[in-house]
């Protein structure tokens, strides 16, 4: 039997997800949190060492299976019964594929485990389909016992699971979710990202495999807009740092209010435009402020000892952009 599969950052060595198939005791998921606890520098070495097979660590009748995955940073884990493992080993490979499926939203974990649950379908569905793995109570579902109905079954027992009031409550929840995201004229795209999660997310419990595919697409294109995003923050911010350092040394005798500071100023008030996209903080508000401090110095009134204030507020600010964002 399978007990239990865990991902793990590689680099950090969070644990990101698990998954249980078997309704074990808490005894019994004592002994494994012990046994984890006692081998983990072990793994450890195993990631470091780099290497691409499987390692087998037996532990009286069980056996821990690890694999490491360097193109996503994740090493996968597993607790089965040490019969067990070939079995468990042919399907590594078939493991690996669907986390791939998933590879950006792993690569871009943000520590929030809840994201990864949308692996527990496609998991459960691959464990299931390997009736000894499951034992002799599966914990997924025993429709499996007609192996030529097997898909249609998981189907039709996913459905079943919810009852017309909860379909019904999930449907009118993603009508309105999508209706606030057709609406939703902002720029924000972290929020256009989480209305689309959970659009998912329910697209997945009502098994909608059209709303599903299509907002898989969506969320995909979105966090492609938020990397590019990024990237562009830090070419702004890092131009109007240096166009105003530029900018005083072009100075010599003249006084700061003599200064050309319209390259700073139009850099400077571009990265306050894409923060906005992805923070509903107010950092993108005085970031502006600021901004708008270094055009038409003459009519806003400001002082020599005001606008040294202001520069050197922008000369400081933090180039990890990290530090903008919620």
């Amino acid at each position: 039997m399978l007990y239990t599969l865990f991902l793990y950052q590689t680099r950090s060595g969070l644990l990101m997800y698990d998954k249980s198939f078997q309704d074990v005791s808490s005894g019994k998921m004592e002994l494994f949190s012990s046994f984890f606890s006692a081998v983990k520098t072990f793994i450890s070495e195993i990631v470091l060492e780099g290497s691409k097979e499987l390692k087998n660590i037996e532990m009286g009748d069980y056996t821990i299976i690890v694999s490491s995955i360097k193109d996503i940073s994740v090493d996968i884990i597993m607790i089965a019964d040490r019969q067990d493992y070939k079995i468990i080993n042919k399907l590594i490979p078939k493991i690996i594929k669907i986390l791939m499926k998933h590879k950006q939203l792993l690569l871009e974990w943000n520590r929030n485990k809840q994201e990864l649950r949308i692996l527990d379908k496609p998991l459960s569905d691959l464990i299931a389909s390997k009736k000894k793995l499951m034992g002799e109570a599966p914990a997924i579902t025993p429709a499996l016992e007609e192996p030529s109905k097997a898909k249609p079954s998981q189907k039709t027992l996913y459905k079943k699971e919810l009852t017309e009031i909860e379909q019904s409550n999930l449907i009118q929840e993603r009508t309105f979710l999508i209706s606030r995201l057709e609406k939703d004229t902002t720029t924000n795209l972290k929020r256009k990202l989480a209305i689309s999660e959970k659009i998912l997310e329910i697209s997945e419990q009502l098994n909608d495999e059209d709303n599903t595919s299509a907002f898989q697409e969506q969320i995909k294109q979105i966090k492609s807009q938020i990397e590019d995003t990024r990237f562009k923050l830090d070419f702004f911010l890092n131009k109007a740092k240096k166009s105003l350092s530029e900018a005083i040394e072009g100075l010599g005798a003249k006084t700061l209010q003599m200064g050309d500071y319209k390259d700073a100023y139009l850099n400077l008030y571009s990265f306050s435009t894409k923060l906005k996209s992805l923070s509903d903080g107010v950092y993108y508000e005085q970031i502006r402020d600021l901004a708008s401090k270094l055009i038409n110095i003459s009519a806003s009134g400001i002082t020599d000892h005001e606008l040294s204030d202001v520069i050197t507020q922008i000369l400081n600010l933090s180039s990890d952009i990290n530090d903008y964002l919620d």
